[in-house]
């Protein structure tokens, strides 16, 4: 971690709406570099810089976000502002271990990036009562969606109360404004963002309030917050069951895989819908945990999206088959929870449902879509209910015009999503990676997806219209 003394403050440069935004920012001032802790590169310095805690009262009461820079190790054209994702990714330290994919463009740009408020870093929100919140929830009438809904709001309720005010505060657009703020006191006319995975979400909301001060911005692996949740959610659904197919196709040209020679799809729909009536039993740290159909499916989605996962994932359809899940649980921890800190800013940003109604029809749509996961996303999706007040940065179309043209990097699974976002611009170029790995620049290090981001970052060259970069490593 980075610990400074200096703290600049900055109270006037964002402002709290679209509508209210001045033609140019208030005067910011210069931050002060110094090293970061022992754990981090000696070539990596770290800065404080203090932001409203609501950008509706820019007077109030503040919070600081630590920074880090990695200067250019050529003569610097600019800064590029980078974001690991998460939601509320620690960018400091994925920076620090990263570094090294970032060599192309330090050559030109300096890379900056910080610690989100309420984040992972534990600075804004007390870990200890943060990293757990709302289990997945699966139910199949009214009773059982009301027994969640409380039960939601009572695993949340640790993390909210111990910091009500910066809970209440975490929507992307909020950080947004600390996004301008960073920008300014970098001393940046403009923005250039590199935004991995829920990072997109930062990105989409700066450029819907900030569209003028957006030179570039490079979005890999990233939601949909541009279309209706519905839309978004069959992107989502059908980007998986693209994947899906491609273990299939494994499973029949792969001696090694257990379900090799068989109908795989049917068998993994069969053991569903058998769990779903009688839910099997697990692993024996599970105890008497059992794992209904949605409980497999949930678990299944992690293995799905890894190829690496797949010989396991075809192990633990055979197991089940013979009545056992422990393969999709081996710990018998059952479906992890998401922690209530990422609730707090994918409920706020519209990832939710409102009501039961709702909820039902999401369902029910899934399954349309999707017929070997369907409803893995909506059930997640209901630890929002019902503490989360209305979202405050619901999806909404760009400012398309108003916008210079996108990069956008998509793999398999996000292709789709990642289209709808960049298609919104004119004259934005969409990436597609021939594989499934997600995060391609930050994860993966992926040298054709940073060879196109790094160029365009620098240059502002887009590649061309219908570029793919092949699965890597071959």
């Amino acid at each position: 971690m980075c610990s400074l003394p200096v703290v600049v403050m900055l109270g006037s440069l964002a402002p709290a709406s679209a509508t209210s935004l001045p033609s140019t920012a208030a005067p910011a001032p210069s931050l002060t570099w110094s090293a970061c802790g022992a754990d981090a590169p000696a070539e990596l310095q770290c800065a404080k810089l203090a932001v409203p805690l609501d950008w509706d009262e820019p007077n109030g009461k503040m919070i600081s976000l630590t920074l880090a820079r990695a200067s250019a190790t050529g003569k610097a054209a600019g800064t590029v502002l980078f974001s690991p994702g998460g939601p509320g990714g620690p960018g400091v330290q994925v920076l620090s271990r990263s570094l090294h994919h970032f060599a192309g463009l330090r050559t030109r740009m300096n890379v900056v990036t910080w610690n989100p408020r309420g984040g992972q870093s534990g600075e804004h929100l007390p870990p200890a009562s943060c990293v757990t919140g709302p289990a997945f929830a699966t139910p199949d009438n009214r009773r059982e969606y009301d027994l969640a809904l409380r039960a939601n709001a009572a695993a949340v309720a640790p993390c909210r109360e111990a910091a009500p005010e910066v809970f209440a505060h975490m929507d992307s657009a909020t950080q947004a404004r600390d996004m301008d703020a960073i920008r300014a006191a970098l001393g940046e006319a403009k923005l250039s963002y590199l935004g991995n995975s829920y990072s997109g979400v930062l990105g989409v909301s700066y450029a819907r309030l900030f569209p003028q001060r957006v030179r570039a911005m490079a979005l890999d692996s990233v939601p949909d917050h541009v279309s209706p949740l519905a839309e978004s959610e069959r992107l989502q659904y059908k980007g998986l069951e693209e994947v899906f197919k491609r273990f299939i196709r494994w499973c029949a040209e792969a001696p090694e895989c257990a379900l090799h020679g068989t109908d795989v799809e049917t068998t993994w729909q069969d053991v569903v819908n058998r769990a779903e009536r009688h839910p099997l039993p697990g692993a024996a740290a599970a105890g008497d945990r059992r794992y209904d159909g949605d409980d497999l499916k949930a678990l299944a989605q992690g293995m799905v999206l890894r190829v690496a996962g797949w010989p396991a994932f075809a192990k633990a359809i055979a197991s089940a088959v013979d009545g056992d899940a422990s393969g999709f649980d081996p710990q018998g921890r059952g479906v992890p929870p998401l922690p209530s800190a990422l609730r707090a800013v994918t409920c706020a940003d519209g990832f939710r449902y409102d009501g039961y109604h709702a909820y039902r029809a999401a369902v029910r749509r899934s399954a349309k879509v999707s017929p070997n996961f369907s409803g893995v996303r909506e059930n997640n999706l209901l630890g929002c209910s019902p503490w989360a007040a209305k979202a405050v940065n619901p999806p909404a179309p760009l400012p398309a015009r108003a916008l210079a043209p996108l990069l956008g990097i998509g793999p398999v699974y996000e292709y789709a999503s990642v289209r709808a976002v960049t298609d919104q611009v004119p004259g934005s170029v969409t990436v597609r990676y021939a594989g499934i790995g997600h995060g391609r620049y930050i994860n993966d290090g992926d040298p054709c997806v940073i060879g196109h981001v790094d160029r365009y970052l620098i240059s502002g060259k887009l590649p061309a219209a219908g570029t793919t970069c092949p699965a890597w490593p071959a």
